[in-house]
């Protein structure tokens, strides 16, 4: 069916219009099936499994070919393989797994005080204990004559004679003590440590080094108080220490370097 050709323009519209509406009544008589959602959807879900496990495979693929490039050149295993939590050190000397423990109490020193005794001085030797290094303890520069307030009543004071100190209960508490460095009883050129002691006031010189680090009193229960430090200006190579302790109980008294080794150690006092 098509206009006759001297129809003219009207009726090519007209002819227009009328396929149009015919295929229109065509469509409409056409009744679409459902969307397939479903396998749309399942093979969608199966192609992503399949590139995960491709990608997978080739993870593993390229790490093994890593790892065995690098065996193959150094003939070492992996720089992991084999290791363990390293041992600890225990107080006894022996090692063992490294496990959470308990440490002794330590108590920070207060300013001390008397009861004269000494002992001899010991070797030079690497301090051992489950913990680490301490911090060293810092050195109070003072001057000849300056009176330290050292604990409640005590009070403690250097001349380039040696340590004086004064306090405590009952008429003695007036009275000056002195323990002098220039009497020939101790020997400056070697590490040592001397010990006076009334109550839980403690105090001592110090001497045979210039590189003092910390004096330490170790009682029984192995509870450690760390002594204060005090020098006359220009590193004379002796100073003093004090301290006051939890209760009197006799304390070891060790002297240790700037770099946590023992220098000298006198017995319970």
């Amino acid at each position: 069916m098509t206009p006759a050709p001297d129809a003219g323009p009207d009726a090519a519209e007209a002819w227009d219009d009328l396929l149009r509406a015919e295929f229109a009544r065509a469509a409409h008589d056409v009744t679409p099936g459902p969307a397939p959602v479903a396998a749309v959807v399942r093979a969608g879900r199966a192609r992503r499994r399949r590139r995960t496990v491709a990608l997978s495979v080739l993870a593993v693929l390229g790490v093994s070919a890593a790892v065995a490039a690098g065996t193959a050149l150094t003939g070492d295993p992996h720089p992991a393989a084999g290791l363990a939590a390293p041992p600890v050190l225990t107080a006894t000397g022996a090692s063992s797994p490294a496990t959470p423990t308990s440490s002794a109490s330590h108590v920070t020193a207060t300013p001390s005080t008397p009861s004269t005794s000494s002992g001899p001085s010991g070797s030079q030797a690497p301090r051992t204990s489950a913990t680490a290094p301490r911090i060293p303890t810092p050195v109070r520069t003072v001057a000849a004559g300056e009176r330290v307030a050292a604990a409640p009543g005590w009070t403690v004071w250097l001349t380039a004679r040696g340590k004086y100190w004064k306090g405590g209960e009952g008429p003695e508490g007036d009275m000056e003590q002195f323990r002098p460095v220039t009497d020939g009883n101790i020997d400056l050129r070697s590490p040592g440590v001397s010990f006076q002691g009334e109550g839980t006031f403690r105090s001592g010189l110090y001497y045979g080094t210039r590189d003092a680090g910390g004096v330490d009193l170790v009682d029984a229960k192995g509870r450690t108080t760390t002594a204060a430090l005090l020098e006359l200006a220009g590193r004379p190579g002796w100073g003093v220490w004090y301290a006051v302790t939890p209760d009197q109980s006799p304390t070891a008294v060790r002297l240790y370097d700037r770099a946590d080794r023992l220098l000298s150690e006198l017995p319970r006092l």
